[in-house]
């Protein structure tokens, strides 16, 4: 990380060296991971919805589809892919993770279960007359409420 002029190094500053490093390795990894056949032929499949909608050339669709099937890795498929994916949009090997109907309804059971602990939880710690009430309160929530929302961000996945 550059400083500006002669400034001093701050605490943080070491921190995210080690932060965007890491990301960089992860990156590489993720780079350097072989592609399939079936990669190469959806990265294929989404260059001709490209030039349906006018964003490629007929040339520049034969560059990329001979690009792209003559790929070795993810790498090498975001590359033939430049330009074309917004960004924070997932490529085609990102992994979609689909939680279904059955786990959703395990979240709604065991929160339909442990909702009143938690409810009690928090109002004892809120409006609990004395230290007991406070203390059992937070014991409460503590014992409840990690599960509840490890469960939630179980059937509810973020992709």
């Amino acid at each position: 990380m550059t400083l500006p002029g002669d400034a001093a190094p701050r605490t943080g500053d070491d921190a995210v060296r080690r932060w965007y490093a890491a990301r960089a390795r992860v990156e590489a990894q993720r780079d350097a991971r072989l592609a399939s056949d079936a990669e190469r032929e959806r990265v294929c499949e989404l260059l001709g919805g490209a030039f349906g909608e006018g964003r490629l050339t007929s040339t520049e669709l034969d560059e990329r589809t001979s690009r792209a099937l003559a790929a070795r890795t993810h790498g090498d498929l975001e590359d033939v892919l430049a330009g074309l994916t917004g960004p924070g949009s997932a490529v085609p090997w990102t992994p979609q993770v689909q939680r279904g109907l059955a786990a959703r309804a395990v979240f709604w059971v065991v929160g339909f279960v442990t909702f009143p602990f938690v409810f009690i939880g928090t109002m004892l710690l809120l409006f609990g007359s004395d230290l007991g009430d406070h203390v059992f309160g937070v014991v409460m929530l503590v014992l409840f409420l990690p599960g509840l929302i490890a469960l939630y961000r179980w059937a509810h996945p973020r992709h």
